[in-house]
């Protein structure tokens, strides 16, 4: 089903679409896509967003795959797990992580999450390979795009299963606050599965065509989270094992600066940081004198 929409009006004065931080629940009457769906922006004709209910049978495997899972682990204070508003995310990265020069961290890597859940991480490995099949077929033009934007840039080896992504986030059973995502390569895409049992809400709602999408167990939602502000409704966990899992998969721009063989990383990464500490002493040595 193709519905063409024209985005909610802009603030006259400063052109941000306005949104409150958390998304409510949708009211009576708001238009709910609950089926495979294709929406076309009215204002340039061109697909802006994908959702398709087609990996009912990888989510179960993955969600089954996520239940052993130490959600907090790689956090040391809880101040440092908050994300977008402050609001504290339960959550995990997967794929690869780029460099972060104010952390002082100069090389890229692997997520830890790969090597301490491999299950996990292979069933991720086959969402990222199914996501791409259908963002393939179903927005030719935007794959394509993505595709050059983020090879021209970014090799292979540093790419989850050869796919246009590089990294990924695992929320669990999280309403996420109104935002955009930061960081991405211009003009590149992300793509979603939803996981969910025994839980009611948890939509998403994008703000710019004022639709929402229920993220149905096995559903794949690819957009331009960069550019199109979304969030998440209030979620009613209905049972003690309820869940309702989001991975998402997305490349980041930091990792252009990645050597194109991994082998070398270490390397490249050392030489960044000779480099940073030098520019530190010349900065402390301008300032004493």
């Amino acid at each position: 089903m193709l519905i063409p929409y024209t985005p909610t009006k802009r603030c006259p004065e400063c052109q941000q679409t306005q949104a409150r931080s958390h998304a409510p629940a949708p009211p009576a009457g708001a238009y709910i896509l609950d089926r495979d769906t294709a929406i076309v922006d009215a204002d340039t004709g061109e697909i802006a967003v994908v959702y398709a209910v087609c990996a009912q049978s990888l989510a179960n495997k993955l969600a089954a795959s996520l239940r052993n899972v130490h959600w907090m682990d790689q956090y040391s204070t809880p101040s440092s797990a908050a994300r977008l508003s402050g609001m504290a995310v339960v959550h995990n990265t997967f794929g690869y992580a780029p460099p972060a020069p104010l952390r002082r961290k100069w090389g890229c890597s692997r997520s830890q999450f790969n090597d301490r859940y491999p299950l996990a991480m292979e069933r991720l490995a086959e969402f990222c390979r199914v996501s791409e099949h259908v963002f393939r077929t179903q927005a030719p033009d935007a794959y394509t795009d993505t595709a050059q934007a983020v090879t021209s840039i970014i090799s292979s080896p540093w790419r989850i299963a050869g796919t246009p992504w590089t990294s990924g986030i695992i929320n669990a059973t999280a309403a996420l606050p109104y935002h955009r995502d930061r960081g991405n390569v211009a003009k590149s895409w992300s793509a979603m599965i939803g996981c969910r049992k025994h839980v009611d809400g948890g939509l998403l709602h994008l703000v710019d065509y004022d639709v929402y999408l229920p993220i149905a167990n096995g559903s794949i939602t690819i957009f331009d989270g960069h550019s199109i502000t979304h969030g998440v409704t209030p979620l009613n966990v209905l049972h003690p094992k309820g869940y309702r899992f989001t991975a998402v998969t997305y490349a980041k721009q930091m990792m252009s600066h990645c050597c194109a063989d991994p082998a070398g990383e270490a390397h490249r990464a050392a030489l960044r940081a000779t480099q940073a500490n030098d520019q530190r002493g010349k900065v402390r040595s301008a300032d004493a004198q």
